[in-house]
């Protein structure tokens, strides 16, 4: 038989039932709850809509003339740069230039994703030689290319040797350092899904490369990655089938302000590395060597494209946040701008104490859902006002 209560305490507990009940039942139902608060940071400001082919990465120069690329993907593309003139998409530095031909013209562009602005306005191009991401066209289609904004004229095109671009190689991104050697290095990141990933490093001066940390940790997806974009899981999808992981490799580059560290990160992975550059460029180092002084610097969230200034902080894209987001060096982050117009920021570019934004929609392609098109046009770029310098390395 369950124990009574002592009648003192029956009373008191009765009491305050008593007390408290009037004073829960009188307060009145919630109609609703706070708002989620939408956006967050600095206002965006909308500088192109594209209506035409997806755009995707974008660089700006010492006078503020912005370039736009335009990968083979999905989209028929008529040209694969562009300079935005008067609220216009113009082919860059022409029409010819941009403009192919059957058989393939390997001098003309391909295929043009990664695209940087060096200390002295030159314009280098990453031409990834590919159609909808598959492979390398003949080994001569891949191409880094230079173009001096200044005259708008091609001043220097490198190929690549089959041991550094392999047939499986999606040449993505990279960073110009003027400062090493005779005219300056370029760091590029592979993140072909078939090619391990890894890390190119060039010598602008006599077009010598060198591929590094193939199939290292540091540069390929993390195994069974799955992101989250409007709301749901993210996968590859093509028509027809099957539903496959998002394993792109090596994506995002950046670098420090005074050249001596590379960052990186695949696309299919929350994590942010760092490598020395001196270890990079020394072919003595191998790659043994050169992977023991790999620094996984933590989680970053996922990000496609990296941007750098010259206080030392990484910016990251964020595409399940709809975010831009910025690491300082003490490994602390801050929220540059949340936005849900930033679907899926790929690409970013530091200008007059602005950061440019371009968001593309990758996302929403017929890859990732079975073959049916879910992109809604405009694709966008903004500039969000940050009170920060890019890093030009002279």
């Amino acid at each position: 038989m369950p124990s009574r209560l002592p009648v003192p305490l029956r009373l008191t507990l009765a009491t305050l039932a008593l007390m408290t009940a009037p004073a829960l039942s009188a307060a009145p139902a919630p109609r609703s709850l706070p708002a989620a608060k939408v956006q967050v940071g600095a206002p965006l400001e909308l500088v192109h809509a594209f209506y035409g082919h997806m755009p995707v990465g974008v660089a700006v120069n010492s006078q503020g003339r912005i370039f736009i690329s335009y990968p083979r993907w999905e989209d028929p593309v008529p040209f694969s740069i562009a300079e935005l003139k008067d609220g216009r998409e113009v082919p860059y530095p022409s029409g010819v230039m941009n403009s192919q031909t059957v058989p393939l013209n390997v001098d003309r562009f391909v295929g043009v994703q990664g695209l940087v602005v060096d200390a002295r306005d030159r314009l280098w191009v990453l031409d990834t030689g590919t159609v909808n991401l598959g492979p390398i066209l003949g080994q001569q289609a891949p191409k880094l290319v230079g173009i001096d904004t200044r005259t708008n004229r091609v001043v220097r095109t490198i190929r690549f040797p089959a041991n550094v671009v392999l047939p499986s190689t999606y040449l993505n991104d990279l960073r110009i350092d003027l400062g090493q050697g005779q005219d300056g290095v370029a760091y590029i990141t592979d993140s072909g899904a078939k090619s391990g990933g890894g890390i190119i490093v060039v010598d602008l001066a006599s077009g010598q490369s060198v591929r590094r940390l193939t199939g290292d940790r540091s540069v390929k997806a993390t195994p069974q990655f799955v992101p989250f974009t409007d709301g749901a899981a993210l996968f590859q999808r093509p028509k027809g089938g099957p539903a496959k992981y998002v394993a792109l490799n090596s994506d995002g580059i950046a670098i420090s302000p005074d050249g001596a560290t590379l960052y990186y990160t695949p696309l299919a992975s929350r994590r942010l590395y760092a490598v020395p550059t001196v270890a990079l460029r020394d072919r003595s180092v191998t790659d043994a060597q050169l992977s023991a002084q790999v620094k996984d610097l933590g989680e970053k969230g996922v990000s496609d494209g990296l941007g750098e200034d010259t206080l030392g902080r990484i910016y990251t894209t964020n595409f399940e946040q709809n975010a831009i987001f910025r690491r300082a060096p003490d490994g602390t982050f801050d929220t540059v701008v949340r936005d849900p117009r930033l679907i899926w920021p790929d690409t970013l570019a530091l200008h007059g104490g602005y950061l440019y934004i371009l968001s593309d929609q990758l996302n929403r392609q017929g890859g990732y859902h079975w073959g049916r098109d879910q992109r809604v046009k405009p694709y966008a770029l903004y500039r969000v006002r940050v009170q920060a310098s890019p890093v030009l390395l002279k």
